[in-house]
């Protein structure tokens, strides 16, 4: 695609953790800071789409301090576009030199934006066709929102010549490859949600060797096998994180022999076993983490979604797992957007691991053989 001189319509993920208000660097920041790097040097005038929350959440807010945080990243100052429908858009884009780039107010403050629509009544909307008429070229380069069918993501593609920006492109080769050759591997899942990874487990556990299971979904596999956890299972219970236990024992009961769980767990009274736990878990113990890399070290593949716990403060069991990973000579993949935080979290660089996604349901979803309605709005 040439965009030299062309008005770019580039919708990307700058979705991204608030502290004191501030959006903080991440890898996925900088992976689609690359790309508008990119676009930039290329010649084109682009302007950027993105969201940060949804309407009614604590970080639903302007995107104004995430046009300071591009500014800082890239050479040439970045506007900042607030009034989506008004004519600030068409003005800046006709005072826009070419490599200039803009960043357009929070897409989620229209109200189309989130409905529950398909590709071709998205792109019948006011805004969509609106802006539409503004630019020559739709790039989506958002592969952490591909599994949301919304106005930004599956509307645009309709109606105006689109492409897959390289982010895109690169996620959906490894996420592509995970699912038709990950074979005789080890899936290492943890983080705070069990129902996200029952798809990935049912689509994959004829293939893989071992399941390993940390986080809220190992202790909601050993309360499925029956095991009180004291404060934990009820702490677990109220949030409703259990409500796929039927399914993931169902799936363990016929596959016994590829399921590992903790045999211990981290609690502020130190590593105790599953039956002697009363208050709350916060990390797989010791014993478990140990474990675990042993297996990991050995594997051909190794696929990790999901944090072993609360890793901001006991991150012992994550970092075991991750440094055995970096250890392992088979092929290696985090995914999930607080997965692949870990890597910067805990010192690693991007070249330890073989691919590191910035996608968490997207990601999911493309492994489990799944939909992702952005993908398929741009006819790839």
């Amino acid at each position: 695609m040439n965009v030299e001189g062309k008005n770019l319509l580039l919708r990307t993920d700058l979705n991204l953790p608030l502290q004191d208000g501030r959006p903080q660097r991440t890898v996925r920041f900088e992976r689609y800071v690359e790309t508008i790097h990119k676009v930039s040097e290329e010649g084109a005038k682009t302007v950027i789409i993105a969201h940060q929350g949804r309407p009614g959440r604590k970080d639903f807010t302007s995107l104004e301090n995430h046009a300071e945080l591009l500014d800082e990243e890239l050479d040439n100052k970045v506007h900042f576009i607030r009034s989506i429908l008004g004519s600030e858009l068409e003005n800046t884009l006709q005072n826009m030199e070419n490599g200039e780039v803009a960043l357009m107010e929070n897409i989620r403050l229209m109200s189309e934006e989130l409905k529950n629509f398909d590709a071709k009544k998205h792109a019948e909307g006011l805004y969509v066709n609106r802006i539409a008429s503004k630019f020559d070229l739709y790039m989506n380069d958002g592969f952490s929102v591909a599994h949301r069918s919304q106005a930004s993501t599956v509307g645009f593609p309709q109606i105006m010549e689109s492409k897959a920006g390289p982010v895109m492109k690169e996620e959906l080769e490894n996420c592509r490859k995970i699912r038709d050759e990950f074979n005789s591997g080890v899936m290492v899942l943890g983080g705070e949600k069990p129902s996200d990874l029952i798809g990935i487990i049912k689509s994959k556990i004829e293939s893989v060797d071992k399941v390993l299971l940390g986080g809220v979904p190992g202790e909601v596999a050993l309360i499925a096998h029956g095991r009180d956890l004291g404060e934990k299972s009820e702490w677990i219970k109220n949030r409703g994180l259990d409500r796929k236990k039927e399914e993931l024992l169902e799936l363990m009961e016929e596959h016994p022999e590829k399921f590992e769980l903790p045999s211990d767990l981290a609690t502020e009274n130190g590593d105790k076993r599953p039956e002697e736990v009363q208050e709350m878990t916060w990390d797989i113990g010791a014993e478990t983490a140990e474990r675990y890399a042993d297996i990991i070290e050995e594997a051909d593949s190794v696929l990790m979604k999901g944090p072993m716990g609360a890793f901001e403060e006991h991150s012992e069991g994550t970092e075991k797992v991750l440094e055995a990973m970096k250890k392992c000579e088979g092929f290696t993949v985090m995914g999930g957007g607080h997965t692949s935080s870990l890597v910067k979290e805990f010192g690693y660089s991007m070249e330890d691991f073989d691919h590191v996604s910035i996608a968490g349901g997207a990601f999911v979803r493309c492994v489990s053989g799944g939909e992702l309605p952005a993908v398929e709005a741009l006819d790839l």
